[in-house]
């Protein structure tokens, strides 16, 4: 059995739009928690669920939780019909229904216990790694409960791996949100007047949200208008972008582990062109959805990886990072530099006829010669451009500086070869790499690579921005 807007049971509240206190006030409790959550994109009620709650996901795919809300205890029946009905959404589009909550005043006597054990499993058994034998042997032993009392299990399964179950009070939600704002976005610190005005003006985005989503730039346009003078500050606040695999569907996140890894030497072009469309995607996102461009990156990567990532999130762009390394956090919306020169420069002419040429980047100890081995050995009539340098980069200044002064030599380099594409060595700290490939605008079309197993491998190209 499918789902669809056109059923029955997707229309009728859309066309009432009477009765939906409940499933309202709820949205309203929770959209400072959502608007936590940095994939989140928009929500709208009366669609295939009550309500929707969707997030930017892989390939600029959206991704739902779908809510059911219930002003009353379910029967039994009730309470595995609801279960069934997200079980038909999942079936027909698995991969953009890929969460479901039911939310309820309170739960049918035989209901409860399934509940509690799902509780119990999600909240202290979520100490326990996935793979623990004794929560496997827990979740059988809810499914076997379910069989014995009678209950599908087909359902139970389902349930037990897809589905939240919220109890939930509506009388409270205007009395929680200055709460639910404080715990959720500490960063906006509102009085008591303007946590009631802001409640208000969300109150009227959930009024239509039948009729049209409600977009995360509409409520956080909202909370600067609340903000006024202040709020500059909140759009200066970062959204984080999680690099790594297994990252919640809420969460904005690339996945580079493979990228990061021995195997990132055999990846081919379109691998690396495809992390690069995701992670332009994400950056497209961020600056669509949330009018802040503002980024926060973990700087640990590899070279390829954090330039690549740099260069997706381009001060051209109008993005200003933040790079996390080793204790530091490196901002490009700070400008001052440390005195002195950073790098010295050793250049060497060649045939750049062709539009190539090679630079190569490193400190506190140089590239070296093995650069020239890379593609075969051909790069080794090109023209050449060393930047050395024994200096080290442990404050904001002195990255400044290093950056800078990189980005200034490649664009004379480039200039004065008429290059066309630069193949490009990096052997320095990471955050450096991202730092610099933050900035790589203007240049022209740019191959990097990468150590891996002792030799150089080419990896990603970055078009010309």
């Amino acid at each position: 059995m499918t789902v669809g807007l056109l059923e029955r049971e997707s229309t009728g509240g859309a066309t009432a739009r009477l009765g939906f206190e409940y499933q309202d006030a709820y949205v309203l409790q929770s959209l400072p928690r959502w608007l936590a959550q940095s994939a989140f994109s928009h929500v709208v009620s009366e669609a295939v669920g009550d309500v929707e709650v969707c997030y930017f996901g892989p390939d600029a795919a959206v991704r739902r939780m779908m809510l059911e809300a219930k002003d009353y205890a379910l029967t039994a029946p009730a309470f595995w019909e609801e279960v069934q009905r997200f079980k038909n959404a999942h079936s027909t589009s698995p991969l953009e229904f890929v969460r479901f909550g039911l939310v309820c005043r309170d739960y049918n006597t035989k209901a409860s216990p399934f509940i509690e054990k799902l509780a119990r499993l999600r909240g202290v058994g979520s100490s326990y790694q996935s793979n623990s034998v004794i929560l496997e042997q827990d979740r059988k032993d809810v499914i076997e409960w379910a069989r014995t009392y009678g209950h599908p299990v087909d359902l139970a399964e389902f349930a037990l791996q897809h589905v939240d179950f919220v109890t939930y009070s509506a009388g409270s939600a205007d009395a929680a949100f200055p709460g639910e704002l404080e715990q959720h976005l500490p960063s906006i610190d509102l009085s008591g007047k303007e946590s009631a005005r802001l409640r208000d003006l969300f109150k009227r985005h959930i009024a239509r949200s039948s009729s049209s989503p409600v977009q995360r730039k509409e409520l956080e346009a909202d909370i600067c208008s609340v903000l006024d003078e202040r709020g500059d500050a909140w759009l200066s606040t970062p959204t984080r972008v999680q690099l790594g695999g297994g990252a919640s569907f809420e969460l904005l996140s690339l996945d580079v582990e493979t990228f990061n890894g021995p195997e990132r030497g055999k990846k081919s072009p379109e691998e690396w062109s495809t992390l690069s469309r995701a992670a332009a995607a994400a950056a497209s996102f961020i600056k669509t959805s949330t009018g802040r461009g503002g980024v926060l990156l973990d700087g640990k990567q590899r070279m390829s990886t954090a330039c690549l990532l740099g260069h997706a999130f381009t001060a051209a762009g109008g993005f200003t990072l933040r790079v996390e390394h080793n204790g530091n956090v490196f901002r490009t919306d700070l400008h001052e530099k440390a005195v002195g020169a950073f790098f010295s420069e050793v250049p060497r002419p060649g045939n750049s006829l062709g539009g190539q040429g090679v630079a190569c980047l490193g400190f506190p100890s140089p590239v070296g010669s093995d650069a020239l081995l890379a593609q075969g050995g051909g790069l080794a009539g090109l023209p050449m451009l060393s930047l050395e340098s024994g200096r080290a980069v442990g404050s904001q200044e002195e990255m400044n500086l290093a950056v800078a002064e990189a980005k200034a030599a490649l664009m004379s380099f480039r200039a004065a070869n008429r290059l066309e594409l630069l193949h490009l060595f990096v052997k320095a700290p990471s955050a450096f790499a991202m730092l610099l490939g933050h900035r790589l605008n203007g240049i022209c079309k740019v191959q990097l690579y990468d150590w891996v197993n002792g030799m150089y491998c080419a990896t990603a190209i970055l078009d010309a921005a």
